[in-house]
């Protein structure tokens, strides 16, 4: 069995789906031992067959066999992967310890407490760590996680591969953010019940539809309908631009630096019957 690479340049990747289909015999299995989903894998595959103008497998209903294309692909793909895992191997023992492997981490928005405080003191303690931090979201993060293209996700991680280590690092207390002068501000605490009717800000499906869901799913086992608002934003700053103007208001977590004029009380559900 090849050992492949964890982070692999565009055309790499396409072969190193090839491979661990044409090892696996299966697209479900290949994609398990890639830590990808079967979707992505299939599009990989597929868009190496339209480059190299050919069907790489026969797919039948016991699994998949190589075509004769597959067959002579096959050998040259292993040589290939291989040549190149050598070759970052050689590049790291070079580097050695003149400089650090980055850690590539998403931690779904700066704006909100955890993430920026974790990262605070990383910067803090190992200031020889260079950080690239970005935000896919959890669905396509751990995608990355699985390729090696990312080293670090931090999020409501409610499915994941079996292959991906996922670790508690605070149990955060869902609250609600509302202009000053909104009705919601009056309540020291907010009910699940009193948001009947309110336009909730919520974000965009791809950067976070586990948030989303979790939300909507509380809401509706209390027996309120969730009512969206139909603006759609990412991160603190865009949301308080948006809830300022009282007509709406945001779940969330607590914010690293919460504007004057917004506040946030806590959200609380009913207890279970």
């Amino acid at each position: 069995m090849t050992d492949f690479p964890p982070a692999l340049p565009a055309d790499l990747r396409h072969l190193q789906a090839f491979v661990a289909a044409a090892e696996t015999g299966s697209m479900s299995a290949a994609a398990a031992r890639l830590h990808v989903s079967q979707q992505a894998l299939s599009r990989t595959v597929a868009a190496l067959e339209q480059r190299v103008g050919a069907r790489l497998f026969e797919r039948l209903p016991r699994g998949l066999t190589l075509t004769a294309a597959g067959e002579a692909l096959l050998a040259p793909a292993e040589r290939a992967l291989e040549a190149a895992g050598e070759a970052f191997a050689v590049v790291r023992e070079a580097a050695g310890s003149r400089a650090a492997a980055p850690l590539r981490a998403d931690i779904s928005s700066g704006g909100i407490e955890t993430g920026a405080l974790i990262i605070r003191r990383l910067r803090r303690e190992h200031p020889g760590i260079p950080i690239e931090l970005t935000e896919v979201g959890m669905a396509r993060g751990i995608d990355l996680l699985g390729t090696g293209e990312l080293d670090v996700l931090l999020g409501l991680a409610v499915a994941h591969p079996p292959a991906i280590r996922r670790e508690a690092v605070r149990h955060e207390r869902v609250l609600v953010g509302a202009a000053a002068d909104h009705p919601i501000a009056a309540h020291d605490t907010v009910a699940v019940s009193a948001l009947a009717g309110v336009p909730l800000l919520l974000p965009a499906e791809r950067a976070a539809g586990e948030w989303t869901a979790f939300i909507e799913d509380h809401l509706r086992s209390a027996g309120v309908t969730p009512t969206r608002h139909p603006d759609i934003t990412h991160g603190s700053v865009a949301a308080a631009e948006i809830v300022r103007e009282g007509q709406c208001v945001v779940p969330t977590m607590a914010w690293t630096e919460p504007p004057d004029d917004l506040v946030f009380r806590r959200w609380t559900r009913p207890p279970r019957s």
